[in-house]
């Protein structure tokens, strides 16, 4: 979500999302979006499915250009490029600078393996807000195992230098952001990953404790997640401090602190519990759209439930504001869906909207237990 400040601030926006969740009323303005531009990627990262084989067909250009306008008319504010790897597909620099030109916010994710000098000079021309890319190691070992492709780890430095040359080239305030994949192979590295981002012009690290279907194999046990809280923690905040980089407890205790953030982050439940009272706003405010034009509610529902709409055959307005989107809104104010509980993107704009609006919509207390209803 987006801007959030702006929206619990703005009568004009807050009275139609208060309608809209509490009388059931059609949402009347889209936040944000993110696009999932592809599913080929050139690296073959252990914990995740993109780059093995995947050859789905891919929303075209010119069809993605639409889809942005509809944004755009829909008074989408901000949107988010991802993949797979987004520099796979040569007319990222269109798509970026289209968007740009309809005034929106613009950031995406990339590996940043393939970033040349030319096209991070291209990409910044248009005005990119931040640019997220991973370092899942201080070392190329740590790193390349990860990534599951040798040199990976010394292509992504040299494209953090490109994009910083090109940043000052330019006297761009671009941020260049740094996601840590925390997991049982790597989440002690994480203050030399710290200082390392600082010194490759990083703005910022955030931790992303991993997710995916194999708990045992990647996720962290309760016992690491003590053990890095007690160890690991305390350098963690060293680091972030004389880099200059925030010390909210997000950034600094991922897992969360209590005995029940610490259980539920051992079973990848990192809401820490939040969803089993709280509702999330996203399904009123964001949508995700996949590399083929399906649309979800958000990142964490792709593949998890089914699709709510196909922008092959349906218009944006009509999948945002069709049945399958108001129905998945009214259900979840009775019984959140699985990904809910082991998502913590929104976290911090849910508990400022809830705030905002002054009341829970929420009728029913009780913790999904279901699966969701997707493959």
């Amino acid at each position: 979500m987006y801007d959030v400040e702006h929206l619990v601030g703005e009568p004009l926006l807050l009275e139609p999302l208060r309608r809209a969740v509490f009388d059931d009323a059609t949402p009347r303005f889209l936040r944000s979006a993110k696009i999932k531009l592809t599913a080929r990627c050139n690296l073959r990262c252990v914990m995740c499915k993109y780059g093995r084989g995947l050859s789905l067909p891919e929303i075209g250009t010119d069809r993605c250009l639409r889809v942005l306008d509809e944004l755009a008319v829909l008074g989408c504010r901000k949107v988010h490029f991802s993949g797979g790897e987004v520099m796979v597909r040569p007319d990222l620099e269109a798509i970026v600078a289209h968007a740009a030109h309809l005034e929106m916010k613009v950031t995406l994710t990339s590996n940043l393996t393939l970033l040349s000098r030319a096209r991070a000079r291209t990409l910044l021309r248009s005005k990119l807000s931040s640019v997220s890319t991973s370092l899942d190691g201080a070392t190329a070992k740590v790193h390349d195992r990860i990534r599951g492709i040798s040199g990976s780890f010394k292509r992504t430095i040299q494209g953090m230098h490109h994009f910083a040359e090109a940043k000052a080239r330019r006297g761009r305030r671009t941020r260049l952001r740094v996601n840590f994949v925390m997991m049982r192979a790597n989440y002690e590295t994480y203050p030399d990953v710290i200082r390392l981002a600082a010194k490759c012009g990083a703005t910022e690290v955030h931790p992303m404790p991993v997710d995916v279907k194999q708990v045992g194999r990647f996720a962290l046990s309760k016992r690491m997640i003590r053990h890095y809280n007690e160890a690991i923690a305390p350098a963690v905040r060293d680091a972030r401090v004389s880099c200059g980089f925030s010390t909210e407890n997000s950034f600094v205790y991922p897992f969360g602190r209590t005995s029940l953030a610490v259980l539920e982050s051992s079973f990848q439940r990192y809401a820490g519990g939040y969803y089993k009272e709280h509702l999330c706003y996203a399904p009123y405010l964001h949508l995700f759209i996949a590399w083929d034009g399906l649309v979800y509610l958000c990142c964490m529902t792709n593949g998890r439930i089914e699709p709510l709409g196909d922008l092959k055959r349906q218009s944006l307005r009509e999948v945002f504001e069709g049945d399958s989107f108001q129905n998945i809104r009214r259900q979840m104010k009775h019984e959140r869906l699985d990904a809910c509980h082991r998502c913590d993107m929104f976290l911090a704009e849910n508990q400022q909207i809830e705030r905002a609006l002054g009341a829970s919509p929420v009728i029913s207390g009780a913790e999904s237990s279901a699966a969701d209803s997707g493959p």
